[in-house]
């Protein structure tokens, strides 16, 4: 009989089983792309997370634009500390925030159906895991996800308040409220639309006792209050007036109401401003007077933000790319036609569908969600809209819309009263998303995608004429840096440089400041040992040189080089996790961020002895250890003000190299580890004990038969020794 209910119970619940495992893979498969460029916001909050690892608190408030919430800083912190630092494996907790939040709209869905409708639930969960704007977001560092999963909870529990009822459900609903608060502060606007739904709910179910309709009212509010309350004294502390949650109105009062100085005078005046109540306190003056002047703004604003909220468009953060002007690849292009904008127009029509069925019947979770849409649409449009603030209307738009799907699936059409309620506001979201759609963008891309996609899967087989004639094909049918880019590669494969050349001079001619367009360039100009054209290559047009330092060592993979002279210009590919180049003690080196990489070696087969030539000139002057590691086995060096030539014996199968190293603060904001003039490595011939005497080999040989091998699989280090062998490095002075 056990057996026989499990079976039940696990077939029941089989179907929101898959549902989630199809969300997280999804998000997985996005996730496994290479890291994205930051975008947006992410800059900002990674910065301050960062600052909070690092002991510096809030410290980026004290000159920024404006205050933020904290809520999502501390949790990127606790991801990146779980991570180690590592930023792709810090994006995992917000994928699992984002597999949760489907949960929460299947629950959603299944409180607005009738009790024993399970598809309305299932369908809704449906939409949510393979909506492509969700399942990317889970990858970016941004707060939506977070308060998508914080406010649906709140939803969730005054949902089920309503049926089952509970006081500690309300009390969990204002904490999950406070909490979304502190993730996005326009929550805060439907503090009353909560109180007044929870009263009346309270005083329908007991009747018209209003003392206990108050009540129940006061429980959340109080419960969000005391979640709130500790950022807010904290704020009273350290500012010159208390702060609730943060400034972003402020700035936006003045940002976006037609001021008469550009973007970036208002970002320099209020960042001059060393106070943020002070800063938000300029920021509304200056607002407010441009309104007074002339309060026909409020009126041209609102048609420009309606749009700007429901139109789609080619935004950074659409897909997740490792540089803005890359081309998604072909699958994730496609897909987000049909994932993204053909299911965001399926969710708005059947969410409107549903609502207009909950509004009929008087459903109170339908009127609760449709009361949050209302005062977040109001308030986005009072400030500032972007297309990606409609994860704050997704949480309520997919439940109704799997609730509406239902209802049409039953044939069930809503009363013509509430169906011409709802009607009027999804036209008009309509109306910006297909009038501002961008049709050439798609019609362009989708020819493209399914060519490159094409010729990628020929240059896979080895049938390189036909992958050249897809590409080119794709470049036809829409011409973009990366069309040339893939084709100069497939060329340089075929052994025709020229063709080569010629195609990355095309991408180069085509892109504004990419990364790729330069490094490939340059990396062809270098091998050729055309230097001086590489290293101008190399600099390209406006272009960031750590983004193209970063770009190179990820996606590079240049010939194998046995020398490094780091910051002549040709060293792209080579180093990572450095800064830019500059001259230091008469010498053109890179410093580390304390976690630096370097590519050598020459793909052989035997040890190597790696040279650097390295200084740690920290401003306090003392002591510096690096760490200097190949896979997992790493020796000590100890390092000064004065330049030090160190030598390591390398394995056999390593040529990346990390060096690890505490970091400081520099005056501009960078965390400094060591300085690197140039690294050399050697290959060590396989030793006999024939050998001088006197030499590294020998010392190693004469331990044994076989053991030289062994030793330098332990990467064993040493400085020019002459007997014995060395598990500690010995920093070396020439």
């Amino acid at each position: 009989m056990k057996s026989s209910i499990s079976s039940r119970r696990l077939a029941q619940v089989a179907p929101l089983l898959l549902i989630l495992l199809l969300a997280l893979g999804w998000r997985l498969l996005l996730w496994a792309q290479p890291l994205h460029e930051p975008a947006n916001d992410e800059v900002e909050y990674l910065r301050v997370a960062r600052d909070l690892l690092a002991g510096q608190g809030w410290s980026f408030y004290a000159e920024w634009r404006w205050l933020r919430a904290p809520l999502y800083p501390l949790f990127l912190a606790g991801s990146l500390w779980l991570a180690g630092g590592d930023l792709q494996r810090a994006a995992l907790p917000n994928i699992a925030a984002s597999v949760a939040v489907v949960y929460l709209v299947y629950r959603l869905a299944r409180e607005l159906a009738p009790a024993s409708d399970e598809r309305a639930a299932l369908l809704a969960a449906l939409a949510a895991a393979l909506l492509q704007t969700n399942a990317t977001f889970a990858s970016l560092y941004m707060s939506e996800t977070l308060f998508s999963l914080l406010f649906g909870g709140t939803l969730l529990s005054l949902a089920v308040w309503r049926r089952s009822g509970g006081a500690w459900r309300l009390a969990l609903a204002g904490a999950l409220f406070g909490l979304s608060s502190l993730t996005r502060s326009a929550a805060l606007v439907f503090l009353p639309a909560l109180m007044l739904w929870v009263a009346s709910v309270a005083m329908r179910r007991r009747g018209w006792l209003w003392p206990r309709g108050a009540l129940a009212a006061l429980l959340p509010a109080v419960c969000a209050a005391l979640v709130i309350a500790p950022w807010t004294l904290r704020n009273c502390r350290v500012y010159s007036a208390c702060v609730l949650v943060e400034t972003g109105f402020a700035y936006n009062l003045w940002a976006f109401y037609e001021p008469r100085e550009d973007l970036g005078t208002i970002n320099r005046s209020l960042e001059a401003i060393p106070d943020p109540v002070a800063r938000a306190g300029e920021a509304t003056r200056r607002g407010l007077a441009r309104l007074r002047e002339d309060p026909s703004i409020l009126l041209r604003k609102l048609p420009v933000e309606w749009s700007r909220l429901w139109a789609v468009k080619i935004i950074q953060d659409r897909f997740l790319l490792p540089s803005y002007y890359a081309d998604p690849p072909p699958a994730v292009f496609l897909a987000g036609l049909l994932l993204d904008d053909v299911l965001y127009l399926l969710v708005l029509l059947l969410a409107g569908f549903g609502l207009a069925h909950g509004l009929a019947r008087r459903d109170g979770l339908a009127i609760l969600l449709a009361l949050w849409m209302a005062l977040c649409i109001a308030v986005t449009l009072l400030t500032h809209a972007e297309g990606r603030y409609r994860h704050f209307l997704f949480i309520a738009l997919l439940p109704l819309a799997g609730f509406g799907a239902d209802r049409l699936l039953r044939g069930a059409w809503p009363r013509p009263l509430a169906g011409l309620a709802v009607a009027a506001p999804v036209a008009l979201a309509l109306l910006p998303l297909l009038c501002y759609y961008p049709w050439s963008w798609a019609l362009g891309g989708t020819p493209r995608s399914l060519y490159r996609w094409a010729g990628d899967g020929l240059a896979a087989a080895g049938r390189l004429e036909a992958a050249e004639r897809a590409y080119l094909a794709a470049l036809a049918a829409n011409e973009t840096p990366d069309g040339w880019l893939v084709l100069g590669d497939l060329r340089r494969r075929r052994g025709d440089l020229e063709g080569a050349a010629e195609a990355y001079d095309l991408a180069f001619a085509l892109a504004g400041p990419y990364p790729a367009a330069s490094a490939r360039r340059g990396d062809l100009l270098r091998e050729r040992g055309r230097a001086d054209e590489a290293r101008r290559a190399f600099e390209g047009r406006y272009l960031d040189a750590g983004r193209l330092t970063d770009w190179s060592y990820r996606f590079l993979r240049p010939r194998p080089a046995t020398a490094i002279d780091l910051g002549n210009g040709l060293d792209f590919g080579y180093v990572g996790r450095v800064y830019p180049a500059e001259r230091i003690y008469q010498a053109t080196g890179r410093w580390t961020g304390g976690d630096g990489r370097l590519r050598l070696g020459d793909g052989g087969s035997l040890p190597g002895l790696l040279t650097l030539r390295v200084m740690a000139p920290w401003p306090d002057g003392k002591a510096v250890p690096l760490q200097i590691c190949a896979g997992e086995r790493c020796v000590l060096a100890t390092l000064d003000q004065q330049w030090r030539t160190v030598r390591v014996l390398l394995p056999a199968t390593s040529n990346e190299i990390a060096l690890r190293s505490p970091t400081f603060i520099a005056p501009d904001g960078r965390e400094l580890g060591v300085f690197l003039d140039w690294a050399e490595v050697r290959t060590m011939p396989r030793p006999t004990c024939a050998d001088d005497r006197n030499s590294l080999e020998h010392s190693i040989c004469s331990r044994g038969k076989g053991v030289f091998a062994e030793q330098a699989a332990t990467f064993v280090a040493g400085v020019e020794a002459t007997r014995g062998i060395s598990r500690r490095l010995a920093p070396y002075r020439p």
